[in-house]
Protein backbone atom coordinates (compact mmCIF):
# COMPACT_ATOMS: atom_id res chain seq x y z
CA UNK A 1 0.00 0.00 0.00
CA UNK A 2 1.37 3.61 -1.06
CA UNK A 3 0.82 5.86 1.87
CA UNK A 4 0.85 9.79 1.96
CA UNK A 5 1.11 12.38 4.16
CA UNK A 6 -1.15 15.81 4.39
CA UNK A 7 1.29 18.85 4.50
CA UNK A 8 -1.45 21.03 5.27
CA UNK A 9 -4.37 20.75 8.53
CA UNK A 10 -7.02 19.64 5.94
CA UNK A 11 -8.36 17.03 7.34
CA UNK A 12 -11.67 19.03 8.56
CA UNK A 13 -12.73 19.90 4.68
CA UNK A 14 -12.03 16.25 3.73
CA UNK A 15 -14.10 14.56 6.36
CA UNK A 16 -17.10 16.88 5.59
CA UNK A 17 -16.69 15.31 2.18
CA UNK A 18 -14.47 17.05 -0.32
CA UNK A 19 -12.98 14.18 -2.38
CA UNK A 20 -10.12 16.12 -3.48
CA UNK A 21 -6.51 16.79 -2.08
CA UNK A 22 -4.37 19.40 -4.03
CA UNK A 23 -0.94 18.68 -5.04
CA UNK A 24 0.50 21.44 -2.26
CA UNK A 25 -1.42 19.81 0.34
CA UNK A 26 0.53 16.41 0.49
CA UNK A 27 3.45 14.64 -0.25
CA UNK A 28 4.29 13.10 -3.34
CA UNK A 29 5.00 9.16 -2.79
CA UNK A 30 7.85 8.06 -4.61
CA UNK A 31 7.12 5.70 -7.30
CA UNK A 32 3.12 5.87 -7.54
CA UNK A 33 2.03 5.66 -10.93
CA UNK A 34 -1.35 7.21 -11.90
CA UNK A 35 -4.31 5.15 -11.03
CA UNK A 36 -2.55 3.45 -7.80
CA UNK A 37 -4.14 3.56 -5.00
CA UNK A 38 -3.01 5.22 -1.41
CA UNK A 39 -3.69 5.25 2.11
CA UNK A 40 -3.92 9.44 3.10
CA UNK A 41 -3.14 10.51 6.68
CA UNK A 42 -3.22 13.27 8.32
CA UNK A 43 -0.59 15.79 9.23
CA UNK A 44 0.02 13.34 12.42
CA UNK A 45 0.27 10.30 10.64
CA UNK A 46 -2.98 8.80 11.25
CA UNK A 47 -5.18 7.14 9.35
CA UNK A 48 -7.27 9.55 7.37
CA UNK A 49 -8.91 8.01 4.27
CA UNK A 50 -8.04 6.05 0.86
CA UNK A 51 -8.09 6.90 -3.23
CA UNK A 52 -6.20 6.53 -6.32
CA UNK A 53 -3.23 8.84 -7.17
CA UNK A 54 -2.32 11.43 -10.09
CA UNK A 55 1.35 12.53 -10.20
CA UNK A 56 1.27 14.81 -12.48
CA UNK A 57 -2.42 16.19 -11.55
CA UNK A 58 -3.18 19.60 -9.41
CA UNK A 59 -5.85 17.12 -8.26
CA UNK A 60 -3.54 14.53 -6.61
CA UNK A 61 -5.53 12.36 -4.90
CA UNK A 62 -9.61 11.85 -4.86
CA UNK A 63 -10.79 9.89 -2.13
CA UNK A 64 -12.77 6.96 -2.20
CA UNK A 65 -13.67 6.22 1.70
CA UNK A 66 -12.52 7.56 4.60
CA UNK A 67 -13.03 3.86 6.19
CA UNK A 68 -9.83 2.07 7.39
CA UNK A 69 -12.05 -0.92 6.82
CA UNK A 70 -12.84 -0.63 3.12
CA UNK A 71 -10.19 -1.27 0.39
CA UNK A 72 -10.36 0.31 -2.93
CA UNK A 73 -10.53 -2.56 -5.28
CA UNK A 74 -12.54 -3.85 -8.24
CA UNK A 75 -15.08 -4.94 -5.76
CA UNK A 76 -15.88 -1.65 -4.32
CA UNK A 77 -16.12 -0.24 -7.64
CA UNK A 78 -18.55 -2.45 -8.45
CA UNK A 79 -20.37 -2.30 -5.54
CA UNK A 80 -20.82 1.88 -5.60
CA UNK A 81 -21.77 0.78 -9.50
CA UNK A 82 -24.79 -1.06 -8.38
CA UNK A 83 -25.36 1.32 -5.45
CA UNK A 84 -25.76 4.21 -7.83
CA UNK A 85 -27.97 2.12 -10.46
CA UNK A 86 -30.44 1.57 -7.67
CA UNK A 87 -30.87 4.74 -6.66
CA UNK A 88 -31.81 5.56 -10.01
CA UNK A 89 -35.77 5.91 -10.97
CA UNK A 90 -34.55 4.51 -14.60
CA UNK A 91 -34.92 3.77 -16.83
CA UNK A 92 -38.66 3.83 -16.98
CA UNK A 93 -41.37 3.78 -19.58
CA UNK A 94 -41.01 7.31 -20.95
CA UNK A 95 -37.13 8.25 -19.69
CA UNK A 96 -34.57 5.53 -21.11
CA UNK A 97 -31.64 8.76 -21.02
CA UNK A 98 -30.06 9.06 -17.69
CA UNK A 99 -26.42 9.59 -15.90
CA UNK A 100 -25.57 5.85 -13.79
CA UNK A 101 -22.33 7.44 -12.10
CA UNK A 102 -21.86 11.35 -11.38
CA UNK A 103 -18.24 10.34 -10.52
CA UNK A 104 -17.87 12.11 -7.24
CA UNK A 105 -21.07 12.11 -6.23
CA UNK A 106 -21.90 8.32 -6.71
CA UNK A 107 -18.55 8.16 -4.34
CA UNK A 108 -16.62 6.76 -7.86
CA UNK A 109 -14.28 9.77 -8.56
CA UNK A 110 -13.25 10.56 -11.86
CA UNK A 111 -15.49 8.56 -13.50
CA UNK A 112 -19.00 9.63 -14.99
CA UNK A 113 -21.53 7.22 -16.83
CA UNK A 114 -24.11 7.92 -18.65
CA UNK A 115 -26.78 5.72 -20.32
CA UNK A 116 -28.78 6.24 -23.43
CA UNK A 117 -30.88 3.52 -24.03
CA UNK A 118 -29.12 0.69 -25.40
CA UNK A 119 -25.60 2.34 -25.19
CA UNK A 120 -23.40 3.29 -21.91
CA UNK A 121 -21.15 6.46 -22.23
CA UNK A 122 -18.18 6.28 -19.75
CA UNK A 123 -16.16 9.22 -19.52
CA UNK A 124 -13.01 9.45 -17.26
CA UNK A 125 -11.49 13.01 -15.51
CA UNK A 126 -7.38 12.08 -15.48
CA UNK A 127 -5.20 9.32 -16.42
CA UNK A 128 -5.61 8.19 -12.34
CA UNK A 129 -9.37 7.47 -13.22
CA UNK A 130 -7.98 6.12 -17.29
CA UNK A 131 -6.56 3.58 -15.51
CA UNK A 132 -9.90 1.62 -13.79
CA UNK A 133 -11.69 2.56 -17.30
CA UNK A 134 -11.08 -1.33 -18.65
CA UNK A 135 -12.51 -2.41 -15.31
CA UNK A 136 -15.22 -0.17 -15.27
CA UNK A 137 -16.59 -0.91 -18.29
CA UNK A 138 -16.61 -4.62 -18.11
CA UNK A 139 -18.79 -4.30 -15.09
CA UNK A 140 -21.02 -2.49 -16.82
CA UNK A 141 -21.10 -4.77 -19.39
CA UNK A 142 -22.18 -7.45 -16.43
CA UNK A 143 -24.86 -4.95 -14.47
CA UNK A 144 -26.33 -3.20 -17.62
CA UNK A 145 -28.46 -4.95 -20.59
CA UNK A 146 -26.79 -2.30 -23.01
CA UNK A 147 -25.54 -3.32 -26.63
CA UNK A 148 -23.22 -0.76 -26.78
CA UNK A 149 -20.09 1.05 -24.60
CA UNK A 150 -18.45 3.73 -25.72
CA UNK A 151 -15.50 5.64 -23.80
CA UNK A 152 -14.96 9.32 -23.65
CA UNK A 153 -11.43 9.59 -22.67
CA UNK A 154 -8.96 12.43 -20.76
CA UNK A 155 -8.01 14.55 -23.30
CA UNK A 156 -5.18 13.35 -25.26
CA UNK A 157 -6.54 9.23 -24.71
CA UNK A 158 -9.92 10.19 -25.68
CA UNK A 159 -11.30 7.86 -28.24
CA UNK A 160 -12.39 3.62 -28.16
CA UNK A 161 -11.01 0.98 -26.53
CA UNK A 162 -11.43 -2.42 -29.02
CA UNK A 163 -14.99 -3.27 -27.57
CA UNK A 164 -13.88 -7.40 -27.35
CA UNK A 165 -12.48 -6.33 -23.88
CA UNK A 166 -15.56 -6.19 -22.62
CA UNK A 167 -17.76 -8.36 -24.69
CA UNK A 168 -19.54 -5.46 -26.13
CA UNK A 169 -19.48 -3.35 -29.69
CA UNK A 170 -19.18 0.16 -29.73
CA UNK A 171 -22.01 1.96 -31.56
CA UNK A 172 -21.54 2.79 -35.02
CA UNK A 173 -22.50 6.43 -35.40
CA UNK A 174 -25.73 7.72 -33.73
CA UNK A 175 -28.40 6.18 -30.85
CA UNK A 176 -31.11 7.58 -29.55
CA UNK A 177 -33.23 7.76 -26.48
CA UNK A 178 -36.31 8.84 -24.43
CA UNK A 179 -36.74 12.00 -22.20
CA UNK A 180 -39.93 12.49 -20.69
CA UNK A 181 -41.50 10.38 -23.86
CA UNK A 182 -39.58 12.40 -26.18
CA UNK A 183 -37.01 10.68 -28.49
CA UNK A 184 -33.78 13.02 -28.14
CA UNK A 185 -30.67 11.52 -30.36
CA UNK A 186 -27.22 11.69 -29.26
CA UNK A 187 -23.42 11.25 -30.56
CA UNK A 188 -21.70 8.98 -27.68
CA UNK A 189 -18.39 9.62 -29.23
CA UNK A 190 -18.03 13.24 -30.79
CA UNK A 191 -21.46 15.22 -29.34
CA UNK A 192 -20.20 17.72 -26.07
CA UNK A 193 -19.61 16.11 -22.82
CA UNK A 194 -21.05 12.33 -23.11
CA UNK A 195 -23.38 13.51 -26.59
CA UNK A 196 -26.19 15.41 -24.92
CA UNK A 197 -27.12 17.41 -21.86
CA UNK A 198 -28.72 14.98 -19.84
CA UNK A 199 -28.18 17.64 -16.65
CA UNK A 200 -30.78 19.78 -18.03
CA UNK A 201 -33.76 17.40 -17.92
CA UNK A 202 -36.14 18.91 -15.87
CA UNK A 203 -35.51 22.15 -16.78
CA UNK A 204 -35.88 21.19 -20.36
CA UNK A 205 -38.99 19.86 -18.47
CA UNK A 206 -40.19 23.26 -16.62
CA UNK A 207 -39.16 25.30 -19.58
CA UNK A 208 -42.07 23.31 -22.02
CA UNK A 209 -44.68 24.05 -19.71
CA UNK A 210 -43.73 27.66 -19.34
CA UNK A 211 -43.64 28.01 -22.83
CA UNK A 212 -46.99 26.13 -24.09
CA UNK A 213 -49.04 28.91 -26.61
CA UNK A 214 -45.67 31.07 -26.30
CA UNK A 215 -42.78 31.86 -28.16
CA UNK A 216 -39.87 30.78 -27.60
CA UNK A 217 -35.99 31.45 -27.94
CA UNK A 218 -33.52 29.15 -27.45
CA UNK A 219 -30.27 30.30 -27.43
CA UNK A 220 -26.68 28.15 -27.55
CA UNK A 221 -29.48 25.99 -28.48
CA UNK A 222 -26.97 23.08 -29.58
CA UNK A 223 -29.52 20.22 -30.90
CA UNK A 224 -32.47 21.92 -29.75
CA UNK A 225 -33.46 20.22 -26.59
CA UNK A 226 -35.15 23.08 -24.77
CA UNK A 227 -37.07 24.12 -28.66
CA UNK A 228 -38.02 20.46 -28.94
CA UNK A 229 -38.99 20.17 -25.88
CA UNK A 230 -41.37 23.24 -26.03
CA UNK A 231 -42.50 22.74 -29.20
CA UNK A 232 -43.95 19.18 -28.13
CA UNK A 233 -45.27 20.94 -25.18
CA UNK A 234 -47.54 23.28 -27.71
CA UNK A 235 -45.39 26.04 -27.84
CA UNK A 236 -46.56 28.23 -30.79
CA UNK A 237 -43.32 28.73 -32.18
CA UNK A 238 -39.76 28.23 -31.27
CA UNK A 239 -36.55 29.38 -32.84
CA UNK A 240 -32.99 28.13 -31.85
CA UNK A 241 -30.02 30.26 -32.39
CA UNK A 242 -26.50 28.13 -32.32
CA UNK A 243 -22.94 28.63 -34.45
CA UNK A 244 -22.45 25.43 -34.95
CA UNK A 245 -24.35 24.03 -38.36
CA UNK A 246 -23.89 20.58 -37.80
CA UNK A 247 -25.71 20.69 -34.45
CA UNK A 248 -28.33 22.93 -35.88
CA UNK A 249 -28.66 19.73 -38.38
CA UNK A 250 -29.14 17.25 -35.75
CA UNK A 251 -32.28 19.55 -33.98
CA UNK A 252 -33.74 19.17 -37.51
CA UNK A 253 -33.33 15.57 -36.97
CA UNK A 254 -34.39 15.81 -33.13
CA UNK A 255 -37.61 17.46 -34.60
CA UNK A 256 -38.37 15.22 -36.74
CA UNK A 257 -37.91 11.93 -34.63
CA UNK A 258 -40.82 13.56 -32.68
CA UNK A 259 -43.12 13.95 -35.60
CA UNK A 260 -42.44 17.87 -35.54
CA UNK A 261 -42.39 19.78 -38.64
CA UNK A 262 -39.34 21.93 -37.67
CA UNK A 263 -40.06 23.48 -40.84
CA UNK A 264 -42.84 25.53 -38.47
CA UNK A 265 -39.79 26.45 -36.43
CA UNK A 266 -37.11 28.71 -36.87
CA UNK A 267 -32.90 27.80 -36.44
CA UNK A 268 -30.78 30.31 -36.83
CA UNK A 269 -27.48 29.68 -37.50
CA UNK A 270 -25.67 32.89 -35.65
CA UNK A 271 -23.04 34.62 -33.06
CA UNK A 272 -25.82 34.87 -30.33
CA UNK A 273 -24.40 38.46 -29.40
CA UNK A 274 -24.89 39.13 -33.28
CA UNK A 275 -28.45 37.79 -33.10
CA UNK A 276 -29.64 40.20 -29.49
CA UNK A 277 -27.67 42.81 -31.72
CA UNK A 278 -30.38 42.62 -33.76
CA UNK A 279 -33.05 43.96 -31.62
CA UNK A 280 -33.78 47.44 -30.12
CA UNK A 281 -34.15 47.43 -26.11
CA UNK A 282 -37.59 45.50 -25.03
CA UNK A 283 -38.42 44.45 -28.79
CA UNK A 284 -37.48 41.03 -29.26
CA UNK A 285 -40.98 39.07 -30.24
CA UNK A 286 -40.11 36.33 -27.87
CA UNK A 287 -42.24 35.59 -24.81
CA UNK A 288 -39.96 32.98 -23.22
CA UNK A 289 -35.77 33.04 -23.64
CA UNK A 290 -33.83 30.54 -22.55
CA UNK A 291 -29.81 31.62 -22.57
CA UNK A 292 -27.91 28.52 -21.58
CA UNK A 293 -24.41 29.29 -22.67
CA UNK A 294 -21.28 26.79 -22.88
CA UNK A 295 -18.88 27.28 -19.62
CA UNK A 296 -17.07 30.78 -19.55
CA UNK A 297 -14.73 29.39 -16.85
CA UNK A 298 -13.26 26.41 -16.66
CA UNK A 299 -10.55 27.34 -13.92
CA UNK A 300 -10.48 30.14 -11.26
CA UNK A 301 -8.33 32.26 -13.45
CA UNK A 302 -10.59 32.24 -15.98
CA UNK A 303 -13.37 34.12 -13.20
CA UNK A 304 -13.13 37.76 -13.68
CA UNK A 305 -13.19 37.18 -17.46
CA UNK A 306 -15.84 34.87 -17.38
CA UNK A 307 -17.87 37.13 -15.15
CA UNK A 308 -18.05 40.07 -17.14
CA UNK A 309 -19.00 37.67 -19.89
CA UNK A 310 -22.00 36.29 -18.40
CA UNK A 311 -23.14 40.20 -16.96
CA UNK A 312 -22.48 41.20 -20.72
CA UNK A 313 -24.45 37.91 -22.30
CA UNK A 314 -27.35 38.21 -19.39
CA UNK A 315 -27.31 41.79 -19.78
CA UNK A 316 -27.94 41.53 -23.34
CA UNK A 317 -30.79 38.98 -23.59
CA UNK A 318 -32.58 40.53 -20.57
CA UNK A 319 -32.01 44.15 -22.50
CA UNK A 320 -33.86 42.87 -25.84
CA UNK A 321 -36.80 40.98 -23.94
CA UNK A 322 -40.27 42.74 -23.87
CA UNK A 323 -41.73 43.21 -20.66
CA UNK A 324 -43.48 40.11 -19.22
CA UNK A 325 -41.27 38.19 -20.86
CA UNK A 326 -40.00 34.68 -19.17
CA UNK A 327 -35.90 34.61 -19.06
CA UNK A 328 -34.30 31.64 -18.05
CA UNK A 329 -30.45 32.56 -17.24
CA UNK A 330 -27.74 29.66 -17.02
CA UNK A 331 -24.15 29.09 -15.72
CA UNK A 332 -22.69 25.60 -16.17
CA UNK A 333 -19.56 26.36 -14.83
CA UNK A 334 -17.98 25.07 -11.61
CA UNK A 335 -16.41 28.56 -10.70
CA UNK A 336 -19.52 29.74 -10.58
CA UNK A 337 -20.97 29.29 -7.03
CA UNK A 338 -25.16 30.18 -5.98
CA UNK A 339 -23.83 33.54 -4.91
CA UNK A 340 -21.71 34.63 -7.56
CA UNK A 341 -24.31 33.88 -10.17
CA UNK A 342 -27.08 35.47 -8.41
CA UNK A 343 -24.83 38.53 -7.99
CA UNK A 344 -24.05 38.39 -11.53
CA UNK A 345 -27.57 38.50 -12.54
CA UNK A 346 -28.15 41.13 -10.26
CA UNK A 347 -25.33 42.73 -12.50
CA UNK A 348 -26.98 42.19 -15.83
CA UNK A 349 -30.64 43.01 -14.72
CA UNK A 350 -28.86 46.41 -13.75
CA UNK A 351 -27.15 46.96 -16.65
CA UNK A 352 -30.15 46.34 -18.83
CA UNK A 353 -32.11 48.74 -16.44
CA UNK A 354 -34.90 46.14 -15.83
CA UNK A 355 -36.32 44.69 -12.36
CA UNK A 356 -35.62 40.58 -13.07
CA UNK A 357 -37.58 39.09 -10.82
CA UNK A 358 -36.97 35.09 -10.42
CA UNK A 359 -39.60 32.64 -9.39
CA UNK A 360 -36.36 29.88 -8.44
CA UNK A 361 -32.94 28.85 -9.29
CA UNK A 362 -32.72 25.08 -10.22
CA UNK A 363 -29.87 22.62 -10.74
CA UNK A 364 -28.94 19.58 -12.84
CA UNK A 365 -31.13 16.89 -12.81
CA UNK A 366 -31.95 14.75 -9.46
CA UNK A 367 -29.77 12.02 -11.05
CA UNK A 368 -26.10 14.28 -10.69
CA UNK A 369 -26.07 14.24 -7.13
CA UNK A 370 -22.55 15.70 -5.54
CA UNK A 371 -20.64 15.18 -1.90
CA UNK A 372 -22.10 17.57 0.80
CA UNK A 373 -19.14 19.76 1.99
CA UNK A 374 -17.75 19.50 -2.48
CA UNK A 375 -19.65 22.75 -4.28
CA UNK A 376 -17.80 22.79 -6.95
CA UNK A 377 -19.49 19.66 -8.01
CA UNK A 378 -22.80 21.94 -7.85
CA UNK A 379 -22.32 23.39 -11.07
CA UNK A 380 -25.46 24.03 -13.16
CA UNK A 381 -27.22 27.22 -11.71
CA UNK A 382 -30.44 28.06 -13.99
CA UNK A 383 -32.92 30.91 -13.17
CA UNK A 384 -35.87 31.67 -14.40
CA UNK A 385 -37.37 34.93 -14.08
CA UNK A 386 -39.60 37.48 -15.65
CA UNK A 387 -39.05 40.89 -16.63
CA UNK A 388 -40.26 44.02 -15.94
CA UNK A 389 -40.24 46.93 -17.25
CA UNK A 390 -42.64 49.68 -15.13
Amino acid sequence: MIRARLTQPIEGTLRAGHPWIFADAIQHPNGARAGDTVEVTDTSGQFLGRGIIEPDSPIRVRLWTLRDDVEVNDELLEARLRAALKRRPFPSELTTGFRLSNGEGDRIPGIVVDIYGTTAVVRVDGLAAERWLPRACETLGRLLSVEHIAERRSEKYRGERPAAQWGTRAPDGDVTFLENGLIYLCRPIDGQKTGFFLDQRDNRARIAQLAKGRRLLNLFGYTGGFSVAAAAAGAARTTTVDLAGPALEDAKRNFDLNHIPWQAHALERADVFDYLDAFATGSAPFDVIVCDPPSFAHKRSDLERATAAYVRLFGKTLDVAHDGAVVALASCSSQIDRARFEALVGAAAQDARVAYVMSGIWGAASDHPWPAGFPEADYLQFAVGTVHRD
